[in-house]
């Protein structure tokens, strides 16, 4: 990053020049971006900006970026060590990166209603970038995408499963039918039938967060049984870049 820890000086001024060719998009970001001394990549993102955002503003977009950088801001350290020292190829692909996934989730938060879902858009940039390698720009755009979709009563039901289940996955790639078969009734939901839990896990197993286990073999098949569900190692990776202080 140059010696000069407030670029937007500079920045403003050629805005002023340029007024009437930058997009609303464009404006609505960089004018939030403007109130914070950016750290790599977000300060060579930002100078990419004005020539590849489609039109359209938001305020949810400053509250996507806003939970970005404060996030972003509390690992300093990382974002030094991803800047310095590497090839001027694998600095400048991390920014190319970086700057399309900014763009997609600015997209995406400014087309998503409920400000839960935009902070956890903002969650997911972060932790896109301070990947230590550098991120996978397609699961990173899914995990944008799922989070546009899914309800914070769908997120408590998925944290409620990991609680249970998550375990499991620390050591395995996968948690045993049996296991997850048994953990299930600890769940705040127990054995009970609700069509409120179909609901949400079936939502769930749609973005393959989590997968339907099959009955047992010996239930009677006039039984009424409470469908069962078992954590994929998708749905803990969506929890972990969904979380704040989750990057590491």
């Amino acid at each position: 990053m140059p010696a000069d820890d407030h670029p937007f000086d500079a920045l403003d001024k050629q805005l002023q020049m340029e007024l009437l060719s930058v997009s609303p998009l464009t404006k609505a970001v960089l004018a939030f971006l403007s109130h914070f001394p950016l750290k790599w990549p977000f300060n060579k993102v930002v100078e990419m900006l004005k020539a590849r955002l489609v039109a359209g503003s938001s305020e949810r977009i400053g509250l996507m970026l806003e939970t970005c950088m404060a996030e972003v801001r509390k690992h300093e350290t990382k974002i030094k060590e991803l800047s310095q020292g590497k090839p001027t190829e694998e600095v400048k692909a991390r920014e190319e990166v970086s700057t399309d996934l900014l763009l997609d989730a600015a997209r995406k938060a400014e087309n998503t209603r409920a400000r839960e879902r935009v902070k956890r858009i903002g969650l997911i940039l972060a932790n896109a970038v301070l990947e230590p390698k550098r991120a996978d720009a397609d699961e990173a755009e899914e995990m944008m995408r799922v989070a546009m979709e899914l309800s914070d009563r769908d997120i408590e039901y998925l944290r409620e499963l990991i609680r249970i289940e998550g375990s499991v996955l620390d050591t395995q790639d996968h948690v045993p039918r049996y296991d997850a078969h048994q953990r299930w009734e600890q769940g705040f939901w127990g054995t009970r039938i609700n069509p409120e839990v179909d609901s949400v896990f079936s939502k769930l197993e749609s973005y393959g967060l989590v997968a339907r286990i099959p009955p047992p073999n010996n239930l009677n098949i006039l039984a009424d049984y409470q469908n069962r569900y078992v954590l994929l190692k998708k749905g803990l990776r969506f929890a972990a870049v969904t979380s704040q202080g989750a990057a590491r």
